[in-house]
């Protein structure tokens, strides 16, 4: 797909704003206001490369000591405990922990279409507490996928390690190892 096609959607921008809480402080809402998203009139669609942009941004105001990596790591955990503060998200999450890491490790391409347009994803499971994720296209922002991962482990109540397996740009591969 080419980058002027893929798009994110505005459920990505309410799980930062719920995941960071009192660290998405008005001053960040005006910075990026000022870059050119109004966080109080979202768009239906914001195109990926704008939205590079402002994960950078909002990651950057939310941890400013924090190395990139971490802060992509945190901004990725940040985005999953506030989409699953939500309704959906909450009622979601319930189903998921009945279901168990297997089967909702299979069902991730559907998690991530009410995010965006482009993202898919393939897991091969190592054995029967262990995964391979690979997602297709990770722009650049491994980390921010670990967290995504990791906070799905807590979704699940389980406790495990998220790890990069692997990276070929644009895609990377994940290993999630659970008790």
């Amino acid at each position: 797909m080419a980058s002027d096609e893929r798009f994110v959607f505005p459920s990505l921008v309410e799980g930062y704003m719920k995941g960071l809480g009192e660290r998405f402080t008005p001053e960040l809402k005006q910075q990026l206001k000022s870059a050119g998203l109004d966080v109080a009139k979202l768009p239906p669609a914001i195109p990926v490369h704008e939205m590079e942009r402002y994960m950078d941004l909002i990651s950057s105001h939310a941890w400013p000591t924090a190395t990139r990596e971490e802060q992509m790591r945190l901004l990725g955990l940040s985005a999953i405990r506030g989409w699953q503060s939500g309704l959906l998200g909450s009622a979601t999450s319930a189903m998921l922990r009945v279901l168990g890491p297997r089967r909702t490790l299979t069902r991730l391409d559907r998690a991530f279409s009410t995010t965006n347009n482009f993202n898919k994803a393939t897991t091969q499971f190592v054995d029967d507490k262990e995964a391979l994720i690979t997602v297709n296209d990770v722009q650049d922002r491994p980390t921010y996928w670990v967290g995504i991962f990791q906070a799905g482990l807590e979704i699940l109540g389980l406790d495990g390690v998220v790890t990069i397996d692997a990276q070929q740009a644009p895609s990377a591969t994940f290993r999630v190892k659970w008790k």
